[in-house]
């Protein structure tokens, strides 16, 4: 079954008096439980694409089917009902919220679906991710391979039938970024995630099922390993 189906999606920006085309209509389908990577130039389209298939922001033409929801037709509100039920998020800059320790930003998901069991299943995360030690500590007593790794424990949170990782070892050392990178895959496995990966990395790139290249806002290629 298909958990994302794009048809035809573009997404252009009026910049004065000129029009910048970031994507141009783009078509794919990906089926549940496939890992996936989106690898292409600095500017080609590949964050905006990822932010358009999350439902983070809306293109200018063209349709996006998430789990069986078409996005374009939704408000606001109605795709963060969606991305909170059906999807997971890991970004390269961590994005958790200072002010929290790590337990409790792993259960901000878990809260926003009042779930009763939210402090128990994020500390489960956390041993998961091998911080079971560092629960109470806050993001800025954390080191960015420690980060990461709560961030990931908050993406498989509310056990999302997706998950989208922009540059998800973008700011890590090589070894941290491999060990960051076998989390993923092993969570990912583990609870039958769909995953989509944005990366300039082509050895990450290459650890997944299916590779689609992108340029210039197009699809230039799309390989099933």
């Amino acid at each position: 079954m298909s958990i994302l189906s794009i048809k035809n999606l573009s997404k252009t920006y009026q910049s004065g008096s000129r029009k910048l085309t970031v994507l141009d209509e783009v078509n794919f389908d990906i089926q549940a439980g496939e890992t996936l990577a989106i690898v292409g130039p600095s500017g080609s389209g590949k964050t905006t694409l990822l932010g358009l298939c999350a439902g983070l922001d809306s293109g200018s033409t063209g349709s996006v089917v998430l789990n069986g929801q078409s996005l374009e037709k939704m408000s606001e509100d109605q795709r963060a009902f969606v991305r909170n039920k059906d999807v997971g998020f890991i970004f390269q800059n961590f994005q958790l919220l200072p002010t929290l320790t790590a337990l409790e930003n792993v259960m901000v998901p878990l809260e926003l679906k009042k779930r009763k069991d939210a402090r128990q299943k994020a500390q489960e995360l956390l041993e998961k991710v091998g911080l079971g030690d560092r629960a109470t500590h806050y993001p800025t007593q954390l080191s960015g391979g420690e980060q990461q790794r709560v961030s990931i424990a908050r993406a498989f949170a509310n056990e999302p039938k997706i998950l989208f990782a922009d540059e998800p070892t973008g700011n890590l050392d090589t070894e941290t970024g491999e060990m960051i990178e076998k989390l993923i895959f092993d969570l990912n496995k583990e609870k039958g995630t769909t995953l989509v990966l944005v990366t300039h990395d082509l050895e990450l790139a290459a650890k997944t099922q299916r590779i689609i290249h992108i340029k210039g806002g197009k699809i230039q290629e799309d390989v099933h390993a």
